[in-house]
């Protein structure tokens, strides 16, 4: 009798097991409430989808790669246009047109995106439409001197990888110091400045709430760019755009070891790669960016500072009135000891044209 009592509570307790198990097998095939959209954190918000699209983008190299001039010359000339890139000109209309002070033409068979209207409709349209002539899908974008199209590339990668662009995803890149790597009338970087360097870390000790971002990445776009500042430039007495440096939350996004060399003195060290990271439930990289004032982003590359203001102003991590932009020509104006250089091994002069092109300008 007592060995029935046994073997009754024993088959008991394996029945709630079995039970239970079978309630986490029912959740864990869509049978139970969670949902594929939210984690132990919470909801995934669009602020979360933008940081994560700008995380992936900016820790794969292949992503963030330039072609060189010579090396986009060679593709172009092959003499089998459908396997050359769609070159995708961001500048406006007139520069792209016609010969100015600002501009010598255009690259042959480019078509006119001016890059405030990247992300709209129209754009996208165009793009698919051109890219459908081209087996070899590569989107090569350039501006005057690799700024705006690097604000635009992030962009047109999120389009790409989100299957906007057709399948398989073109792969996008920027033309290496854009026009005035290729062929320009405009005059070449100065790097006439040795303002201070710093060697002590600046830490931020304080946290900043995060904004709430009400669009998904492109949405956020077509309201970002037309605002989007040009490259803030290094002026006299160590000011930035004729303001000095306590008017500015600076970023450097280098490397730790690089930022200890030498960084603009009073910059904060968030490296690029780790910026738009999620950790549990927060972005302990993102919180440490003080608003109140306009936000400098600095490093050794100006594609990736502009691929990093896009992405922090895509965020709504920016001063009200001000967005967040560039430093110039990174780095090197500020001081020409550190940062990349444009030297006249990067100055070529390989064939434009002007007026309309396949494709068609605007």
């Amino acid at each position: 009798m007592r060995n029935n009592r046994k073997l009754k509570a024993l088959f008991a307790v394996m029945a709630v097991v079995l039970a239970m198990g079978l309630l986490a097998l029912a959740a864990g095939c869509g049978g139970g409430t969670t949902s594929s959209a939210t984690t132990s954190a919470g909801p995934v918000t669009n602020f979360d989808k933008t940081a994560s699209l700008m995380n992936q983008f900016l820790n794969s190299p292949a992503a963030t790669q330039t072609i060189s001039a010579t090396d986009l010359n060679k593709l172009l000339t092959s003499g089998k246009p459908a396997d050359a890139p769609l070159v995708i000109d961001v500048r406006s209309a007139t520069d792209y047109a016609q010969a100015s002070s600002a501009s010598p033409g255009h690259i042959p068979g480019a078509i006119n995106i001016p890059f405030k209207t990247i992300a709209s409709p129209d754009s996208i349209a165009k793009i698919n439409a051109e890219l459908a002539k081209h087996t070899n899908k590569t989107i090569v974008v350039h501006c005057y001197t690799a700024h705006t199209q690097s604000i635009d590339i992030p962009i047109l990668y999120d389009l790409a990888q989100s299957g906007k662009l057709g399948s398989p995803a073109p792969k996008i890149e920027g033309l290496d110091w854009g026009m005035l790597g290729y062929n320009s009338v405009e005059k070449p970087p100065s790097y006439s400045n040795t303002y201070p360097l710093a060697t002590a870390s600046t830490q931020e000790t304080a946290t900043f709430p995060l904004p709430t971002v009400s669009g998904d990445l492109i949405a956020q776009a077509q309201q970002v760019l037309p605002n989007m500042p040009g490259r803030l430039n290094v002026g006299a007495d160590q000011a930035i755009n004729k303001k000095p440096l306590s008017s500015y939350t600076i970023i450097d996004i280098r490397s730790a070891s690089d930022y200890a060399k030498g960084h603009i003195p009073g910059a904060i060290n968030l490296p690029y790669q780790d910026l738009f990271k999620k950790v549990g439930d927060t972005y302990p990289n993102l919180v440490k960016i003080d608003r109140s004032k306009q936000i400098l982003v600095t490093g050794d590359r100006h594609d990736l500072e502009e691929y990093v203001a896009i992405g922090l102003n895509l965020l709504g991590i920016s001063q009200q009135k001000s967005n967040t932009g560039a430093l110039g020509f990174d780095i090197a104006t500020w001081n020409n000891t550190v940062g990349r250089k444009f030297t006249t091994a990067d100055k070529n002069s390989l064939p434009v044209v002007t007026g309309a092109a396949p494709g068609g300008a605007g």
